[in-house]
């Protein structure tokens, strides 16, 4: 009887069906006739009965709670909640993010739809005929479907720095070659020269850095990756000094760099994922570094995105910077 009960719930959008492939739309349900979605940054509601996520959320914890690499302390990913079928409500049903998990025998699917029962929002569902089955299409569809709830957040995160964002972009990063960059208000330029840019944003809880340069480009420069690392070691020795005498900034060199690759904009980028400390000093915390690659103009530009925070969660500031850094177009 639970089963049939949450087959009629959840009818109005998903049609389980005999194959495991992902089905990606938006409801036809115009947008003015939705109410806001709810919840914030990486957050992800869980419809799942009991006795299914006794046997399944572990395996789902593990993907979708894994530590964020990059930040000084462990972090999950998202921030899970879940709710029993009979426990949905109006208001969870709300949420900007969700994945339903469900047992119905002789089904196998993935459904994903946009724009349910609010928006902007994404739900996944995932159907198998027994816990089994719905953990082997799980794992085997994870980073798949990670990727599109980080997109998802990314875009939600890009409309909401929009409407707190600087009117125009700062004359010294427009000098580097920076078309546009959606950049939270409170950031000021303290450093404006010919190659290098740094700006600046206090808050309650953190100090926040971009820093900004560029250099030529060249097809034959061997190991990219580590002369951005290198450069950018350079300029924070020289540009940020410590509290204490002879202290200054540098890349943590005992933690490894996460690597990426992406294109932003229709250029290449590269994206360095790390920690950063005071040497010969206390302090440090994550930063994230976008190159861009610009052939025409024979130049890469690279800004780095810093956060000093040393009493506060780290995630969802990085979240905020990143969605910032993706939305850079250059000239």
């Amino acid at each position: 009887m639970k089963a049939i009960k949450s087959i009629i719930l959840f009818s109005v959008f998903f049609q389980p069906s005999c194959n495991s492939s992902i089905d990606i739309e938006s409801n036809s349900i115009s947008k003015y006739s939705l109410p806001s979605s709810n919840g914030t940054h990486n957050e992800l509601t869980i419809f799942c009965d009991d006795d299914i996520w006794e046997e399944c959320g572990p395996s789902f914890v593990e993907e979708l709670a894994r530590p964020v690499v990059g930040l000084p302390q462990n972090e999950s990913k998202f921030d899970l909640s879940r709710l029993p079928i009979k426990s949905i409500s109006q208001i969870t049903k709300r949420s900007k993010s969700i994945l339903s998990i469900m047992v119905i025998p002789d089904s196998i699917s993935i459904i994903v739809k946009k724009n349910v029962w609010s928006e902007p929002q994404l739900v996944v569902q995932i159907i198998g005929p027994s816990t089994k089955r719905v953990i082997q299409l799980f794992k085997s569809n994870a980073a798949n479907l990670i990727e599109q709830f980080e997109k998802h957040d990314n875009s939600i995160l890009l409309g909401r720095i929009s409407k707190n964002s600087q009117k125009s972009l700062p004359e010294s990063l427009k000098k580097l070659g920076i078309k546009r960059m959606l950049i939270p208000k409170g950031y000021k330029t303290t450093l404006d020269k010919n190659d290098i840019k740094i700006l600046r944003a206090d808050t309650k809880k953190s100090i926040q850095y971009l820093m900004a340069w560029t250099r030529p480009y060249f097809d034959s420069i061997y190991n990219t990756e580590a002369v951005i690392l290198s450069e950018q070691n350079k300029l924070l020795k020289k540009y940020f000094e410590g509290t204490e005498n002879q202290s200054f900034l540098k890349i943590e060199p005992d933690v490894s760099i996460n690597l990426d690759y992406n294109t932003i904009g229709g250029k290449y980028v590269i994206e360095h994922r790390g920690l950063f400390r005071t040497e010969k000093g206390f302090g440090g915390g994550p930063f994230v570094t976008y190159t861009f690659f610009d052939e025409k103009q024979n130049k890469r530009i690279s800004i780095a995105s810093l956060v000093y925070a040393p009493s506060s969660k780290k995630r969802k500031m990085m979240l905020e910077l990143e969605a910032a850094l993706s939305s850079i177009r250059i000239n």
